[in-house]
């Protein structure tokens, strides 16, 4: 799963994602926290403008079998975004999936 903090950014993701491999993947709209509140409770107001200039992220969501997949998919996210260490770029998590139905036989098969 990957949060881009740029919705911009996201056809370059997939487009690289493309290039290795990857031709699946789900794209949702996502809100901050600190956004979320910024009309309900004043004290997160300044929170959510420092420095930010979208409101919406988009998050990505892909299943994928090998760690060498995973692997060209993260080196994918940071070629386009940079450094995920720094700050206002994105997130990635890898988050193992026990069991996933509904799938076709690409991704089935093991």
């Amino acid at each position: 799963m990957a949060i881009l903090a740029d919705p911009d950014q996201v056809p370059y993701v997939l487009e690289g994602f493309l290039q290795v491999g990857i031709d699946r993947a789900t794209i949702v709209d996502s809100i901050g926290m600190a956004h979320l509140m910024a009309d309900r409770v004043p004290v997160f107001s300044s929170f959510a403008t420092l420095g930010v200039s979208e409101r919406y992220n988009r998050m990505i969501f892909v299943l994928l079998k090998s760690n060498e997949q995973v692997d060209g998919a993260i080196n994918v996210i940071q070629q386009v975004v940079g450094d995920l260490s720094q700050p206002r770029t994105g997130v990635v998590c890898v988050i193992p999936v026990e069991r996933a139905l509904g799938l076709d036989e690409k991704l089935n098969s093991g």
